[in-house]
């Protein structure tokens, strides 16, 4: 229970007084969580502003941007590379395999490829659906992988969707817990 508290405390102060030294740990958190998915991190980071004794300003709000929504987007984009790459090779295969339980076959996702044409505004969908503060990124991951999406965009548009989504989840819970002061 005291290990607990102790991590609660180290994740509120990684926000609510963001700095270099927590970028590392935010990084690894990050990577970690996306690998495996274990909770809605952007949430868990983004609620700790909760405890803000201070006003949410402006000047907070980049420091938030630097130091822990930076880090947070490219430890989640660093780990959504082993599921894309997963979902990439071995996605046919195991939906060959398996189609009768998942209830779709390599037929059907041919069918979704063809929607898909690789144009500029399939990229914006996807950095929408990547920034969205409530959607998993996991499902997403898998997705671009068996949809054959090439790994530049993936990665570019990951990288930048998670900073966004982190840091407009950050914007949100700061604003309306504290308001935005001290324009």
């Amino acid at each position: 229970m005291q290990e607990a508290s102790q991590i609660v405390e180290a994740i509120k102060t990684v926000v609510t007084d963001p700095s270099a030294a927590h970028m590392l740990p935010l990084f690894v958190a990050s990577f970690l969580n996306d690998l495996v998915g274990i909770f809605p991190f952007s949430l868990v980071i983004a609620g700790q502003l909760l405890f803000l004794d201070s006003q949410f300003t402006l000047a907070l709000s980049a420091k938030l941007l630097v130091f822990v929504a930076v880090p947070v987007g490219v430890g989640s984009a660093l780990g959504s590379v082993p599921l894309y790459a997963l979902a990439y090779f071995g996605g046919k295969p195991v939906i060959n395999k398996y189609h009768r339980f998942l209830h779709f076959s390599w037929q059907d996702v041919e069918k979704v490829n063809r929607y898909f044409h690789g144009t500029w505004y399939d990229e914006i969908i996807f950095f929408i659906l990547r920034s969205a503060p409530i959607l998993p990124s996991i499902p997403m991951d898998i997705g671009a992988g068996i949809l054959r999406m090439r790994f530049l965009p993936f990665f570019v548009l990951t990288v930048t969707g998670s900073i966004v989504r982190m840091m407009l989840t950050l914007v949100l819970v700061g604003m309306s817990v504290h308001g935005l002061s001290y324009l």
